[in-house]
């Protein structure tokens, strides 16, 4: 099952074959339209929505925070998204993967990716926090950061903490992060997320018992995406089967 996507999913690759940037348009399953609201999230989708106008705002850059799961790679790829079809330049690299590239001094290599993460209007970081015990790395986003901020553009990151409790990360870019926006993700709370699946279910014919129900809500990632996924999977192996939705055909499809 899906658990989620990393922005390095797509495009440019490293001589090693990692992947590294994802340019958009990029996963038109990851936009606004269906991210899944709650009193949890609607602050930060809000804000996101904001961000990616192609207007001016009270703010140029963004920090998402909250537990994994909860849709902070989907908002940032609603952003990117949303971004590209105005016309505009974006690019997301995960925080792991920028350390691996950034984390040293820079090669010819290197600096040709430094150029292309320049050369954008929006810059998108994923788990920023990967960049926590990386010295160098944080001191090249810090550039990066003040470049793009100073032409126009904008940042936004995601993390699994405020700014302030990332007590690895140096001082002069945790001030950086709280400069812009901060929004939180908050969990989403079992009855809108018992509604979620229902409805995803309704709109397959899928007919799904409240115990499988039950059991999916502490089984499976509450992201719109797993949630889908999941009752996909329940609804081939169901007609695979030819039976009925039961608590063993859906621990056997899910591999749970």
């Amino acid at each position: 099952m899906k658990k989620g996507l990393d922005c390095s999913d797509k495009t440019m690759t490293q001589k090693s074959g990692q992947q590294l940037l994802l340019n958009f348009p990029s996963h038109p399953e990851y936009n606004f339209s269906n991210f899944v609201v709650s009193d949890g999230s609607r602050i930060a989708f809000e804000t996101a929505k904001e961000f990616s106008n192609n207007s001016p705002s009270s703010f140029q850059s963004l920090y998402l925070f909250g537990q994994e799961n909860l849709g902070k790679t989907h908002l940032l790829l609603s952003i990117g998204n949303r971004v590209a079809e105005q016309g505009l330049r974006a690019v997301c690299v995960q925080g792991n993967d920028f350390v691996e590239k950034m984390g040293q001094e820079l090669s010819p290599d290197a600096e040709s990716t430094l150029q292309q993460l320049l050369d954008v209007d929006f810059f998108l970081m994923d788990n920023v926090q990967g960049l926590s015990h990386s010295p160098l790395a944080q001191e090249k986003l810090y550039h990066i950061y003040n470049q793009i901020m100073e032409k126009g553009g904008k940042l936004a990151f995601t993390a699994g903490c405020p700014p302030e409790q990332n007590l690895a990360m140096e001082s002069y870019l945790t001030s950086r992060f709280q400069w812009g926006m901060v929004a939180q993700i908050k969990p989403i709370d079992d009855a809108t997320t018992a509604k979620i699946i229902v409805k995803l279910a309704k709109d397959i014919n899928l007919t799904l018992p409240e115990p499988i129900i039950n059991y999916l809500l502490s089984h499976i990632s509450r992201d719109f995406i797993s949630m889908k996924d999941a009752v996909s999977t329940i609804n081939k192996e169901s007609y695979f089967q030819k039976k009925k939705v039961t608590l063993p055909l859906v621990k056997m499809a899910l591999n749970l």
